[in-house]
């Protein structure tokens, strides 16, 4: 079965998932597909494409935005990633607690039973990538090139 971009938006399952990440993970800052032609890619999966603030899940959790995103966002090119530990200095070690924890809210809210079965996807959802844009910039880092 084909999907559209506009029919997964409008899945409650989506909808669900997409608030759900940004409530629970403030540095999200959204979700969605950026090539719709992907929706129908994969069998068995929907890969979302996630808007980040590094600096803010740097500052959340404590950890340092590694040098290269910094550099991409000072000179106001938009840096994206397969992986959220590309964002952070010290990498997968340091990031595996935070991405775990998006990938059971993912699978959780996905198998609730709380989902009516009409309004469930046929297909998994799971994060393909993490985007950073020179916006997330802090005020006080803007004026370096």
């Amino acid at each position: 079965m084909t999907m559209t971009e506009q029919e997964l938006y409008d899945n409650y399952t989506f909808k669900v998932v997409k608030r759900a990440l940004m409530r629970e993970f403030p540095f999200i800052k959204n979700v969605y597909v950026k090539d719709p032609d992907s929706i129908d890619k994969y069998k068995s999966f929907i890969f979302l494409d996630v808007d980040i603030n590094p600096y803010e899940l740097s500052h959340q959790y404590g950890l340092k935005v590694d040098p290269i995103t910094n550099k991409y966002l000072r000179r106001g090119e938009p840096y994206w990633a397969p992986y959220l530990s590309m964002f952070i200095k010290g990498g997968v070690e340091d990031t595996y607690p935070i991405k775990k924890a998006i990938n059971d809210l993912v699978y959780s809210i996905q198998k609730s039973t709380a989902i009516p079965q009409e309004f469930r996807l046929d297909r998994e959802l799971d994060i393909g990538s993490y985007h950073a844009s020179p916006n997330t910039l802090p005020p006080d880092m803007m004026s370096y090139k």
